[in-house]
């Protein structure tokens, strides 16, 4: 009987190893659900290829999402279109803070340079067991897209 429960704690074991394995990135130990969503300058830059500059106000939805409503889309203007944040921006509560210490929060004016894009050009963005297609899809980013920030500043 004892070797059938080192078995199954070893089964356990390895369970629990694959899962961790596969959730990254992780939000900080401050926050709870999927935290900010973020890329490294380096990685915006090849997704944001076209950028622009792109002016709005910030929204946090209520199921916690940091949308832009961009005036002149219809779409995002309504219901927002879903931020990823370069990767020097935080995530404090329902606030966001930028590298330089600013803290933004909903209906704060911010500009950006970015570009609006489709959640496929997000590193696995099609798959609904990744960290960007699932937080994507929670966030309406499958249907509004995904406003993919490389420098944002309050106004």
């Amino acid at each position: 009987m004892l070797g059938h429960r080192r078995v199954l704690a070893l089964m356990l074991a390895v369970a629990g190893l694959a899962t961790l394995s596969g959730c990254t990135p992780a939000p900080s130990s401050a926050e709870g659900g999927f935290g900010l969503p973020r890329l490294p300058a380096a990685e915006s830059a090849g997704i944001a290829t076209d950028t622009e500059r792109l002016e709005g106000a910030l929204q946090v939805g209520p199921n916690g999402c940091f949308l832009l409503a961009i005036p002149g889309d219809s779409a995002a203007a309504a219901h927002g279109t879903w931020i990823v944040w370069p990767e020097t921006a935080e995530q404090d509560g329902a606030a966001v803070v930028l590298a330089d210490g600013t803290r933004l929060g909903d209906g704060d004016a911010l500009t950006g340079a970015g570009e609006v894009v489709g959640l496929e050009a997000l590193p696995d963005g099609m798959s609904d067991s990744s960290y960007f297609g699932s937080f994507g899809r929670f966030c309406g980013a499958d249907e509004r897209r995904v406003l993919v920030l490389t420098s944002v500043t309050a106004d």
